[in-house]
């Protein structure tokens, strides 16, 4: 059984960070972390970044602009769990 954990991303450089950690923190290693920035023009991506050199189960992807919706479907693409969920940024 393989998570796949898709987090939207999108101007929240003020919530990621404890995001990201809360997510980290799952002690589970058949799991993915699929952040799919939405075209930030924050630092939300470079946070992205940062936190996929430090667990390898975090993947980043960005994209244009394109609203949550974009991005969610953009994490279903790239997803490889047999179970997916989503999570907030914020």
């Amino acid at each position: 059984m393989k998570l796949s954990i898709i987090v939207p991303v999108y101007n929240v450089e003020m919530y990621l960070l404890r995001c990201l950690t809360s997510l980290s923190n799952i002690l589970c290693s058949e799991m993915e972390i699929l952040c799919i920035d939405d075209g930030s023009t924050d630092s939300s991506w470079k946070i992205c970044k940062e936190y996929a050199r430090i667990d390898n189960r975090i993947k980043v992807f960005s994209q244009q602009n394109a609203g949550p919706m974009a991005a969610r479907n953009r994490g279903l693409e790239e997803a490889t769990g047999e179970y997916i969920c989503f999570v907030d940024s914020d």
